[in-house]
């Protein structure tokens, strides 16, 4: 089977080692392919699962059965092979809950994440349920994302988020718009933007931040790059320049130079 993404037309992997994945792999491409990944990244995720498949089918272990503990299993021995990559955990967690969706797999009692990011990240879940009204599509598109940026900011320290600043969106969103297509870097932008403004609402930070989010209409990526290609020197340095002009302008008009931890007219560049 072959998809198109923003344009780009890729083949999707050969499930030639059989597995029951195997009649699942082009549904569960397709829709990657409609939650705005680009076609780079639908390949390596479906090769993943073509693995998986082969994997399933050398333990006997049928796809009713398919669990949490089943995939540990599978990327533990991934990892002791030295082929684990980074990313391969949240596919075959989008899979399964793919595979939950269509009646294919094992339902579990859901895992509370009793962090502080995961009790964060359900208040926000309920906020956006409760007072924004938005349907289970765009929580699951949303959620992940915040997750995503917390776990990145403050890995391996306590989640202040009072020390939050521009910076640190910035960097995020740097790193996935060279990563992700341009589809899901406007939907990157949309739940950062809906985050801090939670995060305004409850008192959690006193400047509103979702200011310092940069606009699509700044950047200059149309797609996302393949993994032996670099975005290109013009692009990268256009967005980045575009990105610290926005952040110097708000620290400007919106803050004290206390506020962010910088000196006085200091500029971000």
């Amino acid at each position: 089977m072959k998809i198109t993404c923003n344009d780009a037309v890729t083949a999707l992997p050969s499930c030639s080692g059989g597995g029951p994945l195997v009649s699942h792999l082009d549904s569960f491409a397709t829709l990657l392919a409609s939650e705005g990944y680009a076609a780079t990244t639908i390949q390596v995720k479906c090769t993943l699962v073509a693995e998986l498949s082969c994997w399933l089918k050398r333990h006997n272990l049928p796809l009713a059965k398919l669990d949490e503990q089943g995939l540990q299993q599978f990327h533990a021995g991934r990892r002791h092979r030295g082929v684990a990559q980074r990313g391969d955990v949240a596919t075959t967690q989008q899979l399964l809950t793919f595979l939950h969706g269509i009646g294919c797999a094992r339902v579990a009692s859901p895992r509370i994440d009793r962090s502080a990011v995961g009790k964060l990240t359900r208040d926000f879940e309920r906020f956006l349920k409760s007072e924004r009204g938005l349907s289970p599509s765009t929580l699951i598109s949303y959620v992940p994302i915040v997750r995503s940026f917390l776990t990145e900011r403050f890995a391996g320290k306590a989640l202040r988020i009072a020390e939050l600043c521009p910076q640190d969106l910035h960097h995020f969103i740097l790193s996935e718009v060279q990563r992700v297509s341009r589809t899901h870097a406007k939907l990157t932008v949309t739940a950062l933007r809906s985050f801090l403004r939670f995060l305004l609402q409850r008192g959690a930070i006193k400047t509103d931040l979702a200011a310092a989010v940069p606009g699509v209409a700044l950047w200059r990526l149309s797609h996302r790059p393949s993994r032996s290609t670099r975005t290109s020197g013009s692009d990268c340095s256009n967005l980045v320049i575009a990105i610290h002009r926005q952040a110097n302008a708000i620290m400007q008009s919106c803050c004290s130079w206390r506020v962010w931890g910088c000196a006085p007219g200091k500029s971000l560049r």
